[in-house]
């Protein structure tokens, strides 16, 4: 694991300890997240810019920036302790590519539309879609972080939209056309 991921885990065990960012409380569970979070870098297509939805602690999006220094990121969380942390961290990493907002998804004022959605574990399928379509450039891709419920949700989703990982995480990634 390179530093700036290693440093990423000691600050955010060190945060979690008295402001609950995450459930994952030892090196090796935040180690797992931060494979789960890297894991759809090898089926996705390339991207110059991001926009996370509910960044919580950081995953997806910040293991993401710190493997894509050349794309531009834009974290989006509305929870005030995340944000600072989310903010801190920019700041520690030196992460100049990232951009935090504290801000509900649909509030967002981005400069411009992005190739790349992700979220992980905050809404449905169709109401991630819903609240940040317009924020999508018209060749973009939505990435979502899912459990085994993706297949109950509101959204039809095609089989060849879902990746599985060796530890089960069930990725939904579509390309618009």
């Amino acid at each position: 694991m390179n530093e700036k991921l290693k440093t990423y885990t000691e600050l955010l065990l060190k945060w979690n300890q008295t402001h609950n960012l995450s459930g994952a409380k030892t090196h090796h569970e935040v180690e797992e997240n931060i494979k789960d979070c890297l894991y759809p870098l090898g089926f996705i297509d390339s991207f110059s810019s991001v926009l996370d939805i509910g960044s919580g602690a950081g995953f997806p999006a910040i293991p993401l920036a710190i493997s894509q220094p050349n794309a531009q990121f834009f974290l989006t969380e509305p929870r005030k302790k995340r944000a600072s942390f989310l903010k801190m961290l920019c700041i520690e990493l030196k992460l100049d590519h990232v951009k935090v907002l504290d801000c509900l998804v649909q509030n967002a004022k981005l400069p411009k539309k992005v190739d790349l959605i992700t979220s992980r574990a905050v809404a449905s399928t169709a109401l991630l879609i819903k609240h940040s379509k317009q924020f999508l450039s018209p060749n973009g891709a939505f990435l979502f972080y899912k459990g085994s419920n993706v297949h109950n949700e509101d959204e039809e989703i095609k089989e060849n939209e879902i990746f599985h990982s060796q530890t089960q995480r069930i990725y939904f990634y579509r390309r618009l056309k």
